[in-house]
């Protein structure tokens, strides 16, 4: 996959995403042993578009944030900010 192929399908717009060419969410594994850089490889070649894929009938569009902090961190501010909320 090139940058210029990356760039095109972050830029896609989701009303024109074919729903048979998608990958279905519930059928990509990720093997948990393996490094980083071969689990991203692995997502990828089962993806195909790491920005576009369906789960059941909904097509899902991805955004990647380039920073230190993953889905575990934000889950946890989140949680910590909704709980100062309701005291």
């Amino acid at each position: 996959m090139t940058i210029e192929e990356l760039q095109r399908m972050k830029q896609a717009d989701i009303m024109q995403a074919d729903r048979e060419q998608l990958a279905d969410i519930d059928s990509i594994e990720i093997d948990r042993s393996k490094s980083v850089p071969a689990r991203i490889r692995s997502y990828l070649e089962q993806v195909k578009n790491p920005f576009f894929v369906k789960s059941g009938e909904y097509i899902l569009k991805f955004s990647y944030a380039d920073c230190d902090k993953d889905m575990d961190d934000r889950m946890v501010e989140y949680v910590s900010r909704m709980s100062k909320i309701r005291c």
